[in-house]
């Protein structure tokens, strides 16, 4: 995944104010598709590396990648091919999503269960880790599961997918090739991720755990995320408390990709057969955030970002 640089200055934690999206979500139930691994290991592909440039540092705590999951590979590959531009390559069972030619994301294939009707795709993302073996361990340890075990790929590094205590997906890879560096995104590329939670103490808790991130909590009025997943100075992700009331909202992460336009973006969407799921709104960063899910049904969020709006870096 390639994010926006959001550095933070020590005299900044303190009074750290980020407004992201409202977790009033309106989308049916998020559950994996399978009670078996969504994992590659059995049938591997060549997955390519995290960077091309190889021996780039990594940077624990960074989200490097992304998966969707989803019944309908062709239908979601057009629906992002036309809103986001993106293009496509085809390894065995798996495709690879790339932004003006950097890889940036996979797709893979799986039937939802017949025992679980409310089972709908989702996107889940990577989180850069020096040792995954050690994660997997301290993610059981703190209450989480290990989805699929740690598995080496020859070109990817080695990796594994988990779940968190309340069930949220999401993968720990250590890149072989170092990881991508810290930059501003362009329009199509991953600009941020938050994660909805029923209590987002304890989930960033957990994340500290098992990521070694530092927590910023975020006391000002009127917020939209309650805590900052920080490393090395860089915020990484939020997490957000699910208000109460929305029992329909799941547990799960939410990848956000920046557009130069949420306008015409989530018009975009809609002729291309998405839903709607949150509307742009003023109060939320100005009506430049929108959730929408693809046809396949995973939602996936949009931003219209300027670097002035939260003082992003340079670009690289």
């Amino acid at each position: 995944m390639r994010f926006s640089v959001l550095q933070l200055p020590n005299d900044m934690i303190g009074s750290l104010q980020l407004h992201w999206l409202t977790a009033g979500f309106s989308f049916a139930t998020v559950a994996l598709l399978c009670s078996s691994t969504p994992g590659l290991a059995a049938n591997p592909p060549p997955l390519p590396p995290l960077t091309a440039v190889s021996g780039n540092p990594r940077l624990p705590g960074k989200f490097v990648w992304a998966d969707l999951v989803t019944d309908d590979v062709p239908a979601a590959r057009r629906f992002y091919e036309q809103l986001f531009g993106w293009t496509f390559a085809d390894l065995g069972n798996y495709t690879i999503a790339a932004n003006d030619g950097r890889p940036l994301c996979g797709l893979f294939q799986r039937a939802r269960p017949a025992d679980k009707p409310q089972a709908r795709p989702r996107w889940f993302g990577y989180i850069s880790v020096g040792n995954v073996e050690k994660t997997a361990r301290a993610v059981t340890q703190a209450g989480g599961r290990v989805l699929s075990a740690p598995a080496k790929f020859p070109k990817r590094g080695e990796q594994a997918v988990c779940s968190d205590p309340e069930g949220a997906l999401f993968g720990v890879v250590k890149s072989s090739s170092g990881d991508p560096e810290d930059f501003l995104a362009s329009p199509g590329d991953w600009v941020w991720v938050q994660l909805l939670s029923r209590n987002a103490r304890f989930a960033a808790d957990f994340y500290r755990t098992v990521g070694g991130y530092e927590v910023v909590e975020n006391t000002t009025s009127g917020r939209s995320s309650d805590y900052v997943l920080t490393s090395k100075g860089y915020a990484r992700a939020t997490v957000r408390t699910i208000p109460a009331g929305n029992d329909q909202v799941q547990p799960t992460w939410l990848p956000i990709v920046r557009v130069a336009s949420i306008k015409d973006s989530v018009a975009r969407a809609r002729e291309l057969g998405g839903q709607v799921l949150i509307a742009p709104k003023p109060e939320v960063l100005e009506g430049r955030a929108a959730v929408v899910a693809d046809p396949t049904g995973a939602a996936i969020g949009l931003m219209e970002w300027s670097p002035e709006q939260l003082g992003g870096g340079d670009r690289k």
